[in-house]
């Protein structure tokens, strides 16, 4: 079954925790503490491979984690960081955030690769916290959590020629003549059910081919099977609309896929495309020069004519695609500009970037009911890691927010010793 639409969560890796350890030898009773720090979290990257074509492998499986770090240990020792998870999808990959709707990545390029979850940082052993005021301390931090998102994955294939027509126009005969594809023919419509994809051959190039469910009137509606495939023709970089030459109206059956396609994106208006004529060995020369005639007068594009049961004319076609379609440095230029989002703003997403941001110490104060919060994503970040239960280890909040001169503000906000503070999750007395 083919599957162009996907709803997965994915959770980065925890990180590891510190240790609590003090040198321990025959000859150094009193050894300092050698607590060593948690290995950070596994990512989450997703990369986009040729080899496959679907979102199958997203259908069973919906949840995805990255491998936690590893404690800290004795003498110093650095928990292991976490294994990395790649999930690989189709070239053509949309990933958005299924809460906010924003496009996160649009996966164009075979072997693309975006981080969409970081994994959280380790913890720091309790030699990491040595001052000239703590010089045994008996605490260490714990890993912070990974990130999480849902996640909506899209495929809009990226193909060089898209195959559109009406059902039954031999758009499946034409791409099992032209490449690989090995699609299900019969004389009956809607013998197509999902894309096709093929590779044909053309001196040294290679031309990937995708060929849709047929179009009816309406499909931009949602009429018919092959709306919901429309998506993949936008990024294909020509058209080739194929019009059964047997057809009562050859002209009409093309004027309505084309209004179709310019209702269902303007995109697709633009894009270059080709009329071909199929089934020609099913009519008569003279009907054949009629109809490349008046297509020529009537859409301004001489069109090519071809029979897929006997080759004639499948030859040409190749031949003017190659002409027509640049090579691969104009190519990489056309996906850029195919993406749904553009490559400045593709850049923008960078979750380790907005990791590194959390090094201020602008503190934001909010007077709630209850309690004064504070919001601050390294201080929250802090508190998470901090083992609430240890009396040490909550004592270097407070130090920390006195050396941050969050008290003082507090105070000039109007908060008294006794009353609550609340960072993140946790409460915290003022003192």
């Amino acid at each position: 079954m083919f599957i162009d639409e996907a709803k997965i969560s994915v959770e980065s890796g925890k990180g590891g925790d510190g240790c609590v350890s003090f040198r321990r030898e025959k000859y150094i009773p009193k050894g300092g503490p050698d607590g060593g720090n948690g290995g950070k979290g596994g990512d989450i990257i997703f990369r986009a491979i040729n080899n496959i074509h679907t979102l199958t492998d997203y259908r069973a499986q919906k949840k995805f984690k990255a491998e936690d770090g590893a404690p800290g240990g004795k003498k110093l020792m650095t928990g292991r960081n976490g294994k990395d998870l790649v999930l690989e999808v189709p070239v053509g990959t949309i990933i958005r955030d299924a809460d906010t709707g924003k496009v996160l990545a649009d996966l164009v390029r075979e072997n693309q690769e975006v981080t969409i979850a970081i994994g959280g940082v380790g913890g720091k052993g309790n030699a990491g916290f040595v001052s000239s005021i703590r010089q045994a301390p008996n605490f260490a931090e714990k890993g912070d959590i990974g990130q999480k998102f849902n996640l909506e994955l899209e495929l809009k294939m990226v193909a060089d020629v898209a195959l559109v027509g009406l059902p039954s126009a031999g758009k499946s005969t034409f791409i099992s003549v032209v490449s690989n594809a090995k699609p299900k023919i019969a004389e009956y419509h809607f013998t197509t059910l999902v894309p096709n994809l093929g590779v044909a051959k053309i001196n040294s190039r290679e031309l990937v081919f995708v060929d849709v469910p047929g179009l009816i009137e309406g499909a931009a509606e949602g009429k018919g099977l092959g709306h919901q495939f429309l998506r993949h023709i936008e990024r294909a970089r020509y058209v080739l609309h194929l019009i059964d030459a047997t057809s009562d109206h050859p002209l009409k059956d093309f004027e309505v896929i084309r209004a179709e396609l310019e209702k269902f994106s303007p995109r697709l208006a633009e894009k270059k495309f080709l009329p071909v004529l199929s089934k020609i060995d099913l009519i008569d020369d003279e009907l054949k020069d009629f109809l490349i005639k008046e297509f020529a007068e009537k859409i301004g594009v001489k069109p090519l004519a071809v029979s897929a049961a006997t080759h004639e004319g499948v030859d040409e076609v190749l031949w003017f695609l190659e002409k027509e379609i640049p090579e691969t440095e104009d190519a990489e230029e056309y996906l850029v500009e195919s993406r749904e989002i553009s490559d400045e703003e593709f850049k923008e997403f960078r979750p380790a970037d907005e990791v590194r941001s959390e090094d201020s110490r602008e503190v934001k104060i909010i007077r709630e009911a209850n309690w004064w919060e504070l919001k601050n994503p390294r201080l929250e970040r802090m508190v998470r890691q901090t083992v609430y239960e240890n009396e040490a280890a909550r004592e270097r909040i407070y130090d920390v927010l006195k050396k941050w001169k969050v008290l003082e503000k507090l105070e000039k906000e109007g908060a008294t010793p006794g009353e609550m503070i609340k960072i993140g999750d946790q409460l915290w007395e003022m003192r």
